[in-house]
């Protein structure tokens, strides 16, 4: 990172309004959302899964088109927690790193990290309210004549399931207002204190986040197949989850950016989220094959039997296309069109990288979901593209409204300001 000389043209007041073909395009998505969940519980309520059986073929006791509504539940719930929290995490770092590139951009992570209670209070009323149809292990009798749920049956359970998830839950909420309350009190007061409150806050979240969502990711995604387990799981699913949420924050910079918002957001900004990108894309890469060949290799049965059941064509031929796209898309799309340090400052071209990797990362978190609770019955349709649509464009919505009342579009007094407006990388 350099200095200029020059002092570019900010405008410290500016205040968003969402710019009417935003709204146009939220409510075209969301509508077209909520048709298409439409046709798809209208095709499974008509039949059109009934070939394939009932929900005890694989392990569940639930109606197909029941198993395949509450698997999008979990994954569109997951999917925008993920954001939130990820956000947080995210400004987190760059206190804890005493950064200040960022500063410019932060009110697009505060934001979403703002919208951490409609997303917990999503995933906790899905996994309690729908806990018999996406764990297996919720139910007596099936652990009754299962030895490995037997064993199990200490951690997985409901009653300490859902003490987990109020503790993970809880933390995460109060962290929130932590935070909220210092960004808040920095912008109005500027009084350094708030910044070092900030810091310490970040310290202590960053070690609560690293415990809470690795159990996190076991109990809300990974015992959805309780007999198949992953030392890794919860970095893939960090990884995943990182990267969608980082791509967000790129996409929301850049067409704010292109409306001609963000006065203070240069070109460096944008390619530093290019290589944030480009980079976590490679670490995602590293992290599914380490997870993936470590356990083919080993070719230990309760361990295969997971990517057996969404790589064999024989098996469930709907999840093999899906699985082979996640996987080049998620690597070779990042890694070819992201390579060159000039293209990431191509915003038109950065936006639309990041809308494709929006999607493909909801696929990975689709692929870990939907096999495990609707098997055969599952598969990606109209319902599933219309719940991503519904979410995405809701939590948008939701998003641009908070930003509204924001006081400002950029922060005002944190003591990094300077260093943020004149950040300046200049591409060899």
């Amino acid at each position: 990172m350099g200095s200029t000389h020059s002092t570019p043209a900010v405008n410290w007041r500016e205040q968003f309004t969402m710019p009417p073909v935003f709204a146009r395009w939220l409510r075209i998505f969301l509508l077209a959302g909520v048709v298409l969940i439409g046709i798809g519980l209208l095709q499974s309520l008509a039949g059109g899964d009934a070939h394939h059986g009932t929900g005890e073929d694989h392990g569940h006791h639930a109606a197909p088109w029941l198993s395949r509504l509450s698997a999008n539940l979990l994954i569109t719930s997951m999917y925008l927690l993920g954001i939130s929290i990820l956000s947080l995490f995210f400004l987190a770092v760059g206190y804890a790193a005493n950064a200040g590139w960022y500063v410019m951009l932060q009110r697009i992570p505060q934001t979403f990290a703002g919208l951490l209670p409609f997303g917990a209070i999503l995933l906790a009323g899905v996994t309690i309210g729908l806990s018999g149809v996406l764990y297996e292990w919720t139910h007596a009798n099936a652990v009754a004549q299962d030895k490995l749920l037997q064993h199990k049956s200490g951690y997985l359970n409901l009653p300490f399931f859902i003490a987990r998830l109020v503790i993970i839950l809880g933390g995460w909420y109060l962290f929130l207002r932590g935070f909220t309350r210092n960004w808040q009190a920095l912008d109005e007061t500027g009084q350094i204190r708030h910044f070092y409150n900030l810091r310490r806050l970040a310290g202590g979240f960053i070690v609560f986040f690293a415990l809470s969502w690795s159990v996190a990711s076991w109990d809300w995604l990974m015992s959805t197949s309780p007999h198949w387990f992953s030392t890794m799981f919860a970095v893939y699913n960090f990884a995943n989850l990182w990267i969608t949420t980082l791509c967000l924050i790129t996409l929301s910079a850049v067409l704010l950016k292109l409306r001609g918002y963000l006065s203070g957001v240069n070109d460096s900004h944008i390619h530093d989220l290019g290589k944030f990108v480009f980079a976590f894309s490679i670490f995602w890469t590293y992290i599914f094959y380490g997870q993936f060949m470590l356990i083919w290799y080993a070719n230990i049965p309760e361990e295969t039997f997971w990517f057996y059941e969404r790589i064999r064509a024989h098996v469930n031929p709907q999840y093999v296309p899906i699985f082979y796209l996640t996987l080049v898309l998620n690597f070779l799309l990042p890694l070819l069109g992201l390579m060159s340090a000039i293209i990431k400052r191509n915003k038109v071209w950065l936006a639309l990288v990041s809308a494709v990797l929006l999607f493909t990362h909801w696929l990975d978190t689709f692929m870990v979901v939907m096999p495990s609770v609707a098997g055969p019955t599952g598969g990606l349709g109209f319902m599933e593209v219309g719940f991503f649509l519904t979410g995405l464009s809701a939590f948008l919505w939701l998003a641009a409204k908070r930003l509204e009342k924001a006081p400002a579009l950029l922060p005002r007094n944190h003591p990094y300001l300077e260093e943020s407006v004149h950040h300046s990388y200049e591409p060899m």
